[in-house]
């Protein structure tokens, strides 16, 4: 996996996140907080993305990706998924995203995520949402 890079003055990739669904909510200063610590992530099929130990939230940007908890498949996720929703707002199993193409995904700090969805209460119903998705698919419930 090549080394994260800053997305701040990348202007595709912090359009592609001012777009997204999640952060439409966000006003100007707290997107911009939010996109100065973004770091993106680049990594071939078959490389891990997040391991089950870290702490970072994911954008997908380009590509698909697994998620796997205790070597399970979870759930397919393709451009403008999100991972790391359970690491945001607690609780849920720890899980690993792993490329299965080419993957570009934006990575932000679970904890300044969790801050901004205490602010923004939209934000977290959709990371509650995207969490109550991923455990419907997962339990057939």
């Amino acid at each position: 996996m090549d080394a994260p890079r800053e997305v701040w003055g990348d202007l595709a990739t912090t359009a592609f996140v001012e777009s997204s669904l999640l952060f439409r909510s966000l006003d100007p200063d707290a997107l911009r907080d939010l996109v100065q610590l973004a770091r993106a992530v680049d990594a071939a099929a078959g490389e891990t993305v997040s391991a089950e130990d870290d702490d970072g939230f994911y954008l997908l940007m380009d590509g698909r990706a697994e998620v796997l908890a205790g070597g399970e498949a979870l759930g397919q996720l393709e451009r403008g998924a999100c991972f790391g929703e359970g690491r945001v707002l607690g609780g849920g199993r720890p899980a690993a995203l792993v490329a299965r193409t080419a993957v570009t995904a934006v990575a932000f700090p679970a904890p300044m995520v969790a801050a901004m969805a205490e602010r923004f209460p939209r934000l977290r119903k959709l990371l509650e949402a995207a969490r109550a998705a991923r455990q419907k698919a997962v339990h057939g419930a």
